[in-house]
């Protein structure tokens, strides 16, 4: 049985977010694949220990963890030496990048290493490439799972100030130290997938989030109705583009279809950290509903998935959810970020207030959103089904060296 020692962030419970279901999924994807798993992952105080040692041992995989050195308390001098390590080094400039870097998680990465005699080393975000040395020493195989292409990512979310970019460029190195170190690379989008190999990649493959296969549905019943449930999910509203697309809904769509169609739609916004400046716009046919525990029952009731898509990079699970679902959902097009869905076949597109409007306005049609329900799901299941996910991550294991 080959051993995988994964090297993840913050262990991913609570799997609360795209990014750590999609982290959790993979560990638990690669146990029942066969391999031996073992991981390392960096932990916060005020993360559950006990339930991660529980899942530990349902699971029958080792979990090591770690303190995040950041989150060390320090005297003034210590400190002081801490970020400025941090300063003189552009390398380090990715605070991300910096945590990795620091003897104690080098030594200890190479205890367990030696220890276990791992055959592949699998790290979770290019980020972690101060710890690839290690490996290559030892000549074990690394394998990097990309969540997004973070140096645009950055520039989206932060914007295009003088600033951030000088902070893009360490951002920028990491990912090029990570495509030179890796022995395979898995992005999750095809449209960052081209960019990896427009960079020189090699044993590049694309791998959609490891959590959808959980929630993709074989079919869905889709009623008619005379007023129709419509819903935005952001994660929290503290990140930048939800909060951008929660300002376009509150302030242009809603009233837009309330004029047009009165009383004909119902707008559900679901997330953390409604920006308290903006309850003025809710109402009874605008709802607040903060984090909903049984997701299932509640998107059950919802007859519109609508996505607007203005920034960010990587694979936006608000969009790709809906699909796996059955949901009728309207999106732009750039959030799709090349996945092949069709216009009017599988989703509705909408580039500005009067397309999204309009869009709307055709979802009162019932056959239309029968056909598109139905045909999101058969072309979810050819795109991200347990079995294709699994044969995407084996394939690229074939290609590796590993030693015997």
């Amino acid at each position: 049985m080959k051993k995988i020692l994964i090297i993840t962030p913050r262990f991913p419970l609570p799997a609360a977010g795209a990014c750590e279901q999609d982290r959790f999924e993979g560990i638990k994807q690669l146990k029942k694949l066969g391999f031996s798993v073992r991981v390392i992952a960096k932990v916060f105080d005020f993360q559950n220990k006990a339930a991660i040692f529980d899942f530990a041992c349902e699971s029958d995989i080792q979990i090591n963890l770690l303190e995040y050195e950041a989150k060390k308390k320090r005297g003034f001098a210590k400190n002081f030496l801490f970020y400025f390590r941090k300063i003189i080094n552009p390398f380090y400039w990715d605070g991300a990048a910096y945590e990795y870097s620091h003897k104690n998680t080098k030594k200890f990465t190479e205890k367990i290493t030696d220890e276990w005699q791992p055959d592949i080393v699998w790290f979770d975000y290019t980020y972690l490439w101060p710890l690839y040395g290690i490996f290559q020493k030892r000549k074990i195989s690394v394998i990097t799972r990309s969540i997004n292409f973070e140096p645009i990512h950055f520039l989206q979310e932060d914007g295009y100030t003088i600033l951030n970019l000088i902070k893009f460029l360490p951002k920028l190195m990491s990912e090029i130290i990570t495509i030179r170190k890796s022995n395979a690379i898995f992005s999750i989008t095809p449209k960052e997938e081209k960019i990896y190999k427009k960079l020189s990649a090699k044993n590049i493959a694309n791998l959609p989030l490891r959590g959808l296969p959980r929630i993709l549905k074989q079919k869905r019943d889709i009623n008619g109705k005379g007023t129709l449930n419509v819903f935005f999910a952001g994660s929290t509203y503290s990140v930048f583009h939800n909060r951008k697309v929660l300002e376009f809904i509150l302030k242009k769509i809603a009233p837009a279809m309330e004029k047009k169609l009165p009383g004909k739609f119902i707008f559900h916004i679901l997330g953390r950290k409604f920006p308290p400046e903006l309850t003025e716009y809710l109402n009874e046919r605008v709802v607040y509903h903060n984090f909903v525990e049984d997701l299932d029952r509640f998107l059950e009731e919802m007859d519109v998935a609508l996505v607007p898509s203005f920034l960010g990079a990587g694979m936006q699970q608000k969009i790709f959810e809906p699909l796996c679902r059955g949901i009728p959902t309207i999106t732009s097009e750039r959030g799709l970020a090349d996945y092949p869905f069709k216009d009017n076949e599988h989703l509705l597109f909408a580039r500005n207030l009067d397309n999204f409007v309009a869009r709307l306005a055709n979802m009162r049609d019932l056959n239309l959103r029968k056909k598109l329900s139905e045909n999101s799901l058969n072309f979810c299941r050819k795109l991200f089904s347990q079995e294709v996910l699994d044969a995407i991550i084996l394939k690229s294991m074939r290609n590796l060296h590993v030693r015997d």
